[in-house]
């Protein structure tokens, strides 16, 4: 199965602990085989011989026996624990490197409900399949052949029919593929459904409180569940005539077993010793026999969890950050020739050129929807333009070019965490001193000070028992911590008073006045202090004064104008 290969590189990686694994399983597998072996040995020696002198050989043999089965199923279990949580990680691992690293719109159609559900769900199965897949096949094939040679060896005719039962059963286990795996799909996808639910509500608490939407989301998690409940009890059905009767077919094919060999002891073609041998085989044939079944069974249900990951994971190589190259010492960002646009017929952007230069303050304005994020997205490498490249100065500290950016938004991505730690995500090594001056910048000292544990309170998640306006700061005090050599300012002033954003703006372009400052707005405030003013409009770039940006946002969004030009 392709999507099985496409995990199958988790394994190769460990060949040594398989092959450990393996050698432990068939130590496990040899004492198992060798009991019944003893047992007939007994029989034959006091019954039929009445030789009572190896009674103490034969008990020794099987506390020997017993004591090594415990020392190495011991060690088999270690290794095992330890292949299991090595694969779990690197399959997790994996898949969540793919999410930060892939370009957003392979991601962004996933509901993060559903995205929570792979991780939780899927892969758990994934690596159960592997591990315990490839390990069991082996051992217990290696298992059903040895016995195989055993069975045969007591009684040709009675192995004979033991096989054919093991064969129906996996007949019956087989018919059942299909119903198991519209059944699991069915439950993932209402598990995926309740998980997403559960994440997008318990995210916008106060949203809900706003709306008075209590009740009704009340009732559209009752019906989730009812709808996952539903579908987990007619899963059961399926699930249990698909594990039950391929072990009725065992048990039929022991009960007749038991038929046949009544007879040959009865007519002297066996001994009893070799019947007893040969039914104590037959019950170990039954654990290996329903292992392989269970093992079938569970394929089937994992192959839903394998197309589900493999969805996410698309084509893994293609990393956005390829895409990027290193501009001139003079040049902070460069683009050149970009085309984008989320439909073919309604293109954003249309061969959209822009250079700014080491130092230069751009701001750029626009309509609702004219692109100005999407501009964003792709300078970050989040969205990959349909033609054109895009080009960033760096700095010698820097390995990457995307190194020398740091970002603000309207609404900025904050843990259920402390200040402090909101502040240091992805500068862990700033000291207490550049922390400080960062918040005193954003005009966000004050506040921080005010709150019950200064910078070590938590807050909620996404900054919940904050203000718009205080979220705001914190994202640019970590933005100012960064230190960047390019600044990029999303709508980042958007919920705060005049007053808050003249001062901080004051204290960005005093503190950063060497450094590259590109501005995403609405606001028509503060123009002054840039360089250059660009209007985006049908996809291009236009240098503008404020009287033509006045006028145009006048004409098109009037809202706007309400707003004063200067702070």
């Amino acid at each position: 199965m392709s999507t099985l290969r496409l995990f199958s590189r988790h394994l190769q990686q460990r060949k040594k602990t398989l092959a450990a694994l393996f050698a432990l399983g068939l130590i496990g597998a040899a004492t198992a085989l060798s009991t019944p072996l003893i047992g007939k040995a007994f029989i034959d020696a006091v019954v039929e011989r009445g030789d009572y002198q190896v009674i103490p050989m034969i008990a020794a043999a099987l506390v020997l026996l017993a004591v090594v089965d415990v020392i190495f199923g011991f060690i088999s279990r270690l290794v095992h624990t330890r292949l299991s949580a090595g694969v779990l990680v690197d399959i997790r691992q994996r898949l969540f490197r793919h999410c930060l690293y892939a370009r957003i719109e392979g991601i962004e159609h996933f509901r993060h409900g559903d995205l929570l559900s792979r991780f939780g769900s899927d892969i758990p199965r994934i690596q159960a399949l592997l591990v315990d897949g490839v390990i069991g096949v082996l051992h217990n094939v290696l298992f059903l052949i040895l016995c195989a040679v055993i069975l045969i060896y007591l009684s040709p005719v009675l192995a004979l029919w033991s096989y054919v039962g093991l064969g129906v059963a996996l007949l019956v286990t087989t018919f059942f593929r299909g119903p198991i795996e519209t059944g699991t799909r069915g439950i993932r996808e209402k598990m995926a459904d309740l998980s997403h639910f559960l994440s997008e509500r318990l995210g916008a608490l106060r949203g809900i409180r706003f709306h008075h939407a209590e009740q009704h989301d009340l009732t559209a998690f009752e019906r989730l569940n009812k709808q996952l409940v539903k579908r987990v009890v007619r899963f059961q059905v399926t699930e249990f005539a698909a594990s039950q009767l391929p072990g009725l077919a065992l048990s039929i094919s022991l009960a007749w077993i038991y038929l046949l060999g009544g007879r040959q002891l009865e007519s002297g073609a066996i001994t009893l010793g070799t019947f007893v041998a040969f039914v104590l085989y037959q019950s170990r044939l039954f654990g290996p026999a329903s292992g392989l079944l269970g093992l079938i069974r569970s394929l089937q249900e994992v192959r839903v969890s394998l197309e589900r990951v493999a969805e996410v994971l698309g084509e893994e190589e293609s990393m956005t950050r390829a895409d990027f190259r290193q501009s001139s010492d003079q040049v902070a960002v460069r683009f050149e020739n970009i085309s984008f646009g989320y439909t073919a017929d309604a293109p954003v952007l249309a061969g959209l050129d822009l250079c700014i230069k080491q130092g230069e303050k751009v701001a750029i304005f626009g309509t609702s929807g004219a692109g100005k994020s999407t501009l964003v997205q792709i300078l970050f490498g989040l969205r990959k333009p349909l033609t054109g490249r895009v080009s960033i100065g760096v700095g010698g500290a820097q390995k990457h070019p995307h190194d020398a950016l740091a970002y603000a938004s309207s609404e900025p991505f904050l843990l259920h965490a402390s200040v402090r730690e909101n502040l240091l995500y992805g500068n862990p090594g700033a000291t207490d001193e550049a922390l400080v001056e960062a918040a005193r910048l954003a005009e966000a000292n004050k506040f921080i000070l005010s709150l019950p544990r200064g910078f070590d309170t938590v807050i909620g998640g996404h900054g919940q028992t904050l203000s718009d306006g205080q979220r705001q700061r914190l994202g640019l005090a970590r933005l100012f911590l960064a230190n960047p050599l390019v600044l990029v300012l999303d709508e980042a002033f958007s919920a705060m008073d005049p007053e808050t954003e003249q001062r901080v703006r004051c204290n960005l372009f005093e503190a950063f006045s060497e450094r590259t400052v590109l501005a995403i707005s609405h606001r028509l405030t503060g123009l002054g202090q840039f360089d250059r003013l660009l209007l985006l409009r049908e996809g291009q770039l236009q240098a503008v004064s404020e009287e033509t940006l006045l006028g145009y946002f006048t004409v098109n969004e009037p809202q706007i104008t309400q707003q004063p030009v200067r702070p």
